[in-house]
This record gives C-alpha cells, sequence and structure tokens, in this order.
C-alpha cells in the first residue's frame, strides 16, 4: 500500500503543476517517498489544530518543490481544496510558486536557497529553550511521571542547491555547536540543479562536512525504500545530537528524462505524463485520486494527530495545576505574540546633561524592556562589544545552557537573521545585532523577515561616515537608502535616548520587521526631541520665533548637527525649524495634512544625513540641498572624513547661507 500511496502523492503533484504550466517536476518527483515517510511513519501534527505550539515543524527548505507539498497537506486533511491545488501559482491563491506561512500547514515561508534551512535551526532552538522553561524536571532518576510539555521535533527537507549556499554552512555550524538534537535535516540527494549534474559543481562528501559541524549523518542509498528512510529517522530521533540524513534519490523518477538537469524546471509533455502515470498505476483524470491509497495516507496522520493532541492536554491539565495565572497567559500567548509593554508607563530616568553614544543609549533601554518581556531575546554576531546589545544579569545561551537570553552568534550575520525568523515564527520577539555596513550579508534573511511580517528588530549601529580611521569598508553609504528601499519593514535612525525610547515603543506595538539604525557619535538629549512624537515618523524638533526662512530635515545624530547650524545661522539673522525624521516610513503613513504642516510653502528645505541621499530627493528642490554623502569615505580622523565629503558644520552652513 505504500507504494501505491506514494503513486497517488506524485499523481496530484503533477496534476498541479501541469495545471499551472509551470513547477518543478524533479524535486516533486525524487523527494516524494521522503515526505511521504514522514507524514505518516513520524510527523506529529494536527491538521484540525494546525497552530497547536507542541505540534512537529516542518520547513520545506527546497521550496521549488512546492507542489509536493501542497499535495502532501491536501492527503494528509489540511483545510486546502482540490480548487486551491487547481489555482496553483495563480494570483491570490493558497497555493503560492513557493511555500508561504500564510497558507495552513505551512511553518514558515522558504524558496531563497537555504533560508528554510537557517530558519528550521532557530524553530528548533526555539524548541530547546521552550523545553527549558516549561518542562518540569524529574524529582529522581526513578521518576517516570513527568512528561514534557514540550518536546516537538523540527524537520526540514533540503536540496543540492540549498546545501551549496554558504548559509547552509552557517546554519549547520550554529546548530552543532548548540548541539540541537530535536533538528533533524532530510537530503533529497537528487545530484542535480537547474543547469547541471551536480557532479559538475557539487562533489564534495557532504556527510562528512555535517559529521565534522557535530550531526549524527546517515546515508539511505535507496531514496525510493520507505522502510530504509522510516529506519533512518527513527535512529535520528534517538540520537543527542542534530541528525543529517542524506537520502540518495533520481531527479525526474519515472519520466523520460529521469536522471538529467532537463527535468528540474520543465512543462512535460503530454506523452510523457502518460507514461509515467501508467508505470505509477495512477492513470485517474486530473485531480482524481483513488480513495484507499488516499485513505491510508490521510487516517493514519489524523488519529495519529488526535490521539497526540489529547494526550497533550491531559498533560497541559496537569501542568496548569502548578502554574498562576500570569505563568497560564504568558504560555498561551505563545503562538500569538500579542504581549507588549507600554514603555511610556516605566519611569526611565534621563540625564539631560549626559553625552553618551547612542548604542550604550539604546543598551540601556534594550536591558528595561529584557526585564519586564519574557521573550525579548536576541544577540549579535560577535561584536556584543561594538553594538552594545548584551542583556546584562540574563545568561548565554549553549549547548549546555538553554535558559539565558544572549545568543553568541559568532560571524554568521544571515545565519542570524534566519534564526531570528525561527525564533520569531516560534513566538519570540528577537533582535540581532552587528554594524550597519555587515546588514549587506544578511539582505536575504531580512527580506524573508518582511515577506512573513515578523516581529523581528534588526540594531545595526556604527551608521555613519563618522567611524573614521576605520575607513571605508566600515563607513556605511548605501546601507540605509538599501533597507529603506524593501517592502515592510520600518527603518528607525533615533537622535538620542529620547527618540530610542519611542522608536523601541513603536516596535512593541507595531509587531513587523525593524531597524534601529544608531551612530558612534555621542549625543546629548536634544531640547526639543520627543518619545511620544516617533510614531509620526517625523516632527518639529524645534522652531525660531518669526518667520521660517529655512527647514532642516535631521536624522540620528545629524539632529544634533543640525541643531549646531541652526545657532550659528541664527546669528547671522536666518530662522530655522529643525525636522527630525527618526522613520521615513512612519512619516509617508501620516495625513497629508500632517505631512504639510511640517514645510511652510515659502520656506527652503534641507537634508542632513550621512549616507545616500538615495530617496531624499523629493523633498528639496534640487540636489544642492541635500548634505548627504554619494562616495565612499576615506581612512582618517572623523573630522577629516566629514571635510573630504563636504559634510563638516562649516561647509553645510555657508552652503545654506548662500541658498537662502
Amino acid at each position: 500500500m505504500d507504494k501505491q500511496s506514494i503513486a497517488v502523492l506524485k499523481g496530484l503533484s503533477l496534476d498541479i503543476i501541469q495545471n499551472a504550466n509551470s513547477g518543478h517536476p524533479g524535486t516533486t518527483l525524487s523527494a516524494a517517498p521522503i515526505m511521504y515517510t514522514l507524514f505518516t511513519k513520524h510527523l506529529k501534527i494536527h491538521p484540525s489544530n494546525p497552530s497547536w505550539v507542541n505540534r512537529d515543524r516542518f520547513i520545506m527548505s527546497a521550496g521549488h518543490g512546492s507542489a509536493l507539498l501542497y499535495a502532501m497537506l491536501f492527503l494528509s486533511g489540511y483545510q486546502i481544496s482540490i480548487d486551491e491545488l487547481k489555482n496553483f501559482r495563480r494570483f491570490n491563491s493558497k497555493t503560492p510558486a513557493y511555500p508561504d506561512i500564510n497558507t495552513i500547514g505551512v511553518d514558515a515561508s522558504t524558496g531563497m536557497q537555504a533560508e528554510g534551512f537557517a530558519s528550521a535551526v532557530g524553530i528548533a532552538l526555539a524548541e530547546r529553550i521552550y523545553a527549558i522553561k516549561y518542562n518540569k524536571k524529574p524529582k529522581n532518576k526513578f521518576d517516570k511521571k513527568t512528561k514534557p510539555l514540550i518536546d516537538y521535533y523540527t524537520y526540514v527537507l533540503v536540496s543540492d542547491g540549498d546545501l551549496m549556499e554558504g548559509l547552509s554552512y552557517e546554519a549547520a555550524s550554529f546548530a552543532g555547536n548548540l548541539k540541537l538534537n530535536k533538528l533533524i535535516v532530510l537530503y533529497d540527494h537528487n545530484g542535480s540543479t537547474m543547469d547541471a549534474l551536480t557532479s559538475k559543481t557539487f562533489t564534495e562528501s557532504v556527510t562528512s562536512r555535517f559529521s565534522s559541524l557535530g550531526f549524527n549523518t546517515q546515508i539511505v542509498k535507496n531514496g525510493n525504500s520507505v522502510s530504509d528512510i522510516n529506519k533512518a529517522i527513527i535512529k535520528a530521533k534517538k540520537s543527542s545530537l542534530p541528525s543529517f540524513i542524506q537520502i540518495n534519490t533520481k531527479i525526474g523518477d519515472g519520466l523520460l528524462n529521469e536522471g538529467t538537469n532537463k527535468v528540474h524546471c520543465v512543462e512535460l509533455t503530454r506523452d510523457d505524463i502518460e507514461q509515467l502515470k501508467k508505470k505509477l498505476g495512477a492513470e485517474n483524470m486530473p485531480f482524481i485520486v483513488n480513495k484507499e491509497p488516499a485513505e491510508y495516507i490521510r487516517n493514519p496522520i489524523i488519529q495519529r494527530g488526535i490521539n497526540k493532541y489529547e494526550e497533550w492536554e491531559k498533560i497541559y491539565t496537569e501542568y496548569k495545576a502548578d502554574m498562576d495565572s500570569s505563568q497560564i497567559m504568558e504560555f498561551e500567548n505563545i503562538n500569538f505574540n500579542n504581549l507588549y509593554i507600554d514603555l511610556s508607563k516605566i519611569d526611565i530616568d534621563i540625564n539631560y546633561d549626559l553625552k553618551e553614544s547612542l548604542r550604550d543609549s539604546n543598551s540601556k533601554i534594550m536591558n528595561i524592556i529584557s526585564s519586564n518581556f519574557y521573550n525579548f531575546i536576541g544577540g549579535s554576531s560577535d561584536c556584543f562589544t561594538s553594538t552594545k546589545v548584551y542583556l546584562q544579569g540574563k545568561d548565554d545561551i549553549g549547548p549546555n545552557n538553554f535558559s539565558g537570553k544572549n545568543i553568541f552568534f559568532g560571524l554568521r550575520e544571515n545565519l542570524m537573521g534566519s534564526v531570528l525568523n525561527g525564533l520569531a515564527l516560534s513566538g519570540f520577539r528577537p533582535f540581532g545585532s552587528t554594524l550597519l555596513t555587515s546588514s549587506n550579508y544578511m539582505i536575504p534573511s531580512i527580506k524573508m523577515s518582511a515577506l512573513m511580517n515578523l516581529p523581528v528588530t534588526y540594531i545595526f549601529t556604527h551608521d555613519s561616515i563618522t567611524t573614521g580611521v576605520d575607513g571605508p569598508t566600515f563607513q556605511p553609504v548605501e546601507e540605509l537608502a538599501h533597507l529603506r528601499a524593501m517592502p515592510n519593514i520600518n527603518v528607525y535612525r533615533p537622535a538620542d535616548i529620547k527618540e530610542i525610547i519611542g522608536t523601541w515603543k513603536c516596535i512593541l506595538e507595531d509587531k513587523m520587521p525593524s531597524v534601529i539604525s544608531l551612530a558612534r557619535t555621542e549625543v546629548k538629549p536634544q531640547i526639543g526631541t520627543n518619545s511620544m512624537l516617533v510614531s509620526k515618523g517625523a516632527y518639529i524638533e524645534s522652531d525660531p520665533e518669526g518667520k521660517i526662512d529655512a527647514v532642516i530635515i535631521a536624522t540620528g545624530a545629524e539632529v544634533q548637527v543640525a541643531n549646531s547650524i541652526k545657532e550659528r545661522l541664527r546669528q547671522v539673522g536666518k530662522n530655522i525649524r529643525i525636522v527630525s525624521m527618526p522613520c521615513m516610513e512612519k512619516f509617508y503613513e501620516q495625513s497629508e495634512a500632517y505631512k504639510q504642516s511640517l514645510f511652510p510653502s515659502n520656506a527652503k528645505i534641507f537634508v542632513i544625513e550621512y549616507a545616500s541621499s538615495f530617496g531624499w530627493e523629493k523633498f528639496v528642490e534640487s540636489s544642492d540641498y541635500l548634505f548627504t554623502v554619494d562616495k565612499f569615505g576615506v581612512s582618517a580622523s572623523k573630522d577629516d572624513v566629514l571635510k573630504y565629503c563636504e559634510v563638516d558644520i562649516d561647509t553645510i552652513t555657508e552652503k545654506i547661507k548662500s541658498l537662502i
């Protein structure tokens, strides 16, 4: 019956692809036995309760095989209709080209190579943290009655392409270092990518690589053997290490061009489909499946899910007896991410005479949040010392300690973003930090945060050319523009500690991906900054008496610069309004009336930001009114770099005087 059931799965997957006239039949056919074995023999899921916190997670990192996933979800009893399968790759369907978390049963959006694998590492890390936090410890070695509240596995299906990407090395290295033993990687080794067989491009021993990184590794030689795949998964679940199972398969198994890259992504001919379906014994009309093998797939999955869920409900009832109301609410909110802290209700003592770097100010606020927010967790890519995001008094996450809040990601920026995505998918409000120039390494994972609308906060410091002697390598220019160009993410560049408080208030209430960009520059709290007005995106930070001659828009540490220039111009009779714009995206959300209120029609508008001019053109008459940076800096003192880039206070002041 296994053979007949796999035939039904393959046949339905092919119907989905052919009906759309596009897709990836190669992986769909090679990975079908893997998917079938995992779902029918192992996966602990409850299709009627798809967000059950203790369900096993399955991440299809090989997202191009999405037709196989949708067919499997349908056959497993999830609320995906035949009509949705027919709408594969069509506008506004629940079965998009690549897996998306808006589809029921999909645990993470995937598609970009290796991002799914790395996110799965974050999900596996979340399981370990929750297990330590919530599971009761046995009273003694003879105590067999204490059952865990959290004990799910994270399975991820990866392709040859996933494992070629450097991110896969970062992910495996991180997972192996932490000994995430509930992570099981299933490798569909079909030996082909779009352009060629892997014999041309990917010849290393992958299992040796994973073994050296701390994984328990196995090889299943016959990728069509349900028995062999099943035994390998059973063995992996018993391991004290994360597991990697290489399953040797044949791309496009059964097609006329099987075993070649020609079947990776191709519209199959009618003859090819008919001959394959004849081999499979699945010659029904498209989207018609044989009842008996379909039920053979669905019934055990559903019944196992019901049994496991009912058993877990009893365990949870026992746990709740020992929990107070706040602990119960905390646990029940894990899946919904609906807790936030109102920073306006917390007394934060601000020393208005204290001059300190913005990263130090941010550190103070983060530590206050951490003390009041149970699922606020994160780390840095080997730069706690520079970015100051370490949570004081909290433990460090490690292979023998998952009770902490500080994660040492090492020099793995892209991995850091992906793990944060996995943590956010699991109910955390995570953050990650590095230098702004290093954000370039993690654009793919930031994009996935934005695509999934996950409440991940990215904290980037050393955000301007004022890093000085470190030179152009560490002097960001284009990064802010790149991040602002990305849809569905708010980029904050606060001016001082007051705006940092306002920034975090917005972030914790909005529950969407955000960036905080901070200069290393020391600043004093500015007289006119206002934490509550950060939510407007821009506001009047200071206003002159009398007629306004010019408006200076500034962000971040440059608000302090703008105020210095304002005072110089006041001495020569020029009246300047300063508009602080901590978040351009928030400003665009405001009414037209509010936007116009900041900029008098007769006043010249200038912009000061030590970064690319891209995006600022719409605010000014011409580029003459932009004091921005459109070239790389040099290795020199801060003052010399500012002069070289023509954004020092003297140059800006004289140019504004001449223009007004």
